[in-house]
């Protein structure tokens, strides 16, 4: 029997006190194995990188150094940066949609630039990290903020695998057909019953996190979904003129490159403690481009010159900022 004045109070703590630090132990160590499960994922996608790389050394050294591919490149780093911007403005819409008055674009332009390059140091998310933290210290809510960061994640893995699956369904189909599993109607049925799955625990969580936002958290979720379908049609498009400019036949479609870059951007996004997704999305390219006929040289140059497209580019991006709140 409880001795306390307070029975009710201090033996409820007593009971809860354990449980609550058995839950945090408990969360630390699922947190631990996803990020042990990430690092082995991230691991062996270098290492399959690696040997692309070792595989196709003697042709991969003559793509690198084609002058239209480093065109491509240097051209694509500009135009990334450019299309970076969607979704730095997808973000400052779902901050509005909490803060009245919001966060000035041009203010949550900058924080987004600034921190962009934050996401190739090591576990993937100290880009939002920073830009919650600026985003603070320039007065923005935490309420917006908290909405604004459960937006960026579902919305964006909700648009990465719309296009991923809509646009290299075909890609994935035959080469399943080729390990014997010649089947479309299973594999699409499959696929949209993912995407539904998905959509409706993305759609739910949303409404269960965010229903004291109201209608305002639809129209800027939709804008956001809007603005993320443009990124992903822009950064697929970079691959597509980096394919050609290495590949004058046009193995693969449009679309289909379209596609394979939303999906290697996704499953790098979703890897824990992957930075930037380095070696997971260049293994996914690798993968995808393979699938769609590329020879094994150009999926290798392709992948490479993606990577130094994106590097590029949030570089110039944060360079930007710098520069302009050095002069202004």
């Amino acid at each position: 029997m409880c001795a306390s004045r307070f029975p009710g109070r201090w033996c409820c703590a007593g009971v809860t006190e354990p449980m609550h630090s058995e839950g945090i132990e408990r969360e630390s160590k699922v947190r631990s194995v996803v990020q042990m499960i990430g690092i082995a994922v991230s691991l062996a996608a270098l290492a399959f990188v690696g040997m692309a790389i070792h595989r196709s050394f003697g042709e991969l050294q003559q793509q690198l150094i084609s002058p239209l591919f480093l065109a491509a490149v240097a051209g694509g780093a500009v135009a990334y940066a450019a299309v970076l911007q969607l979704i730095g403005l997808a973000w400052h819409r779902l901050l509005a949609a909490v803060d009245d008055p919001a966060l000035p674009l041009k203010d949550a332009l900058a924080i987004f630039g600034r921190t962009q390059i934050y996401k190739y140091l090591p576990s993937n998310v100290l880009h939002m990290v920073g830009r919650f933290a600026m985003a603070r210290k320039a007065g923005v809510s935490n309420r917006a903020l908290a909405f604004a960061q459960v937006g960026e994640l579902s919305i964006l893995v909700l648009a990465a695998t719309a296009m991923a699956t809509l646009l290299s369904k075909s890609v994935l189909v035959d080469a399943l057909a080729r390990y014997g599993l010649n089947d479309p109607m299973l594999i699409t049925a499959l696929m949209a019953t993912g995407f539904i799955i998905l959509a409706v625990g993305i759609i739910l969580l949303f409404r269960s996190r965010m229903a004291s936002v109201g209608r305002k958290a639809l129209s800027a979720a939709a804008m956001a979904f809007f603005l993320y379908i443009l990124f992903f049609i822009g950064n697929g498009l970079l691959i597509v003129v980096l394919c050609r400019a290495l590949n004058f036949g046009g193995t693969g479609s449009t679309a289909e490159l379209i596609g394979i870059g939303a999906a290697a951007w996704l499953i790098g996004f979703v890897v824990p403690g992957a930075p930037g997704g380095l070696g997971v999305r260049e293994a996914v390219l690798i993968a995808g481009l393979s699938a769609a006929g590329f020879p094994a040289g150009i999926a290798t140059a392709v992948a490479l010159g993606n990577r130094l497209v994106t590097i590029l580019g949030d570089g110039m991006v944060a360079l930007c900022e710098f520069a302009i709140r050095r002069l202004w």
